[in-house]
């Protein structure tokens, strides 16, 4: 292969790059018309950023513990991307009181999990510091839905 068809390959993945979107952009220009259709507000950004990575919330947040925690509020929805499940899972809030039951059922989650993590703990000593590292991340997180709430639905 000689320089030439090095320099045309290199422009045509760069054009697929564009094409796809894989290139970073620092200002809008580069999402695309659907994205830009769709109806995601700041609050659902902001959770799915600050809640979901567990090395923020020090909790892991499966598909499965998505679907449960709709089914308990009456909504289902099929296996799909985490991300594509959260969407879906938060499509029906209407109402502070819908925003409200959300934030309860992953607040009981992370209870949940952190009782799992505190039995961990204790059962495991040597593993202490991690496990504490992760409550305190998850009480954060807690925190932060609060506010999440206070921001957006007061």
């Amino acid at each position: 292969m000689n320089i030439k068809d090095l320099n045309e390959l290199r422009g045509e993945f760069e054009e697929i790059q564009k094409r796809n979107s894989f290139m970073e952009c620092e200002d809008d220009s580069c999402i695309s018309e659907e994205d830009a259709r769709e109806d995601y507000p700041d609050y659902l950004r902001a959770i799915y950023a600050e809640i979901l990575p567990p090395q923020k919330s020090g909790i892991y947040f499966s598909r499965w513990d998505l679907k449960t925690m709709a089914s308990l509020l009456d909504e289902s929805f099929a296996l799909d991307t985490r991300e594509r499940m959260f969407k879906t899972f938060m499509q029906w809030i209407a109402t502070p009181d819908d925003m409200l039951a959300v934030i309860g059922e992953f607040k009981k989650l992370i209870d949940m999990k952190c009782d799992m993590y505190r039995e961990y703990a204790e059962k495991y000593p040597a593993s202490k510091e991690i496990f504490d590292v992760k409550i305190k991340k998850a009480d954060k997180a807690k925190k932060y839905l609060d506010k999440v709430y206070k921001e957006f639905f007061t």
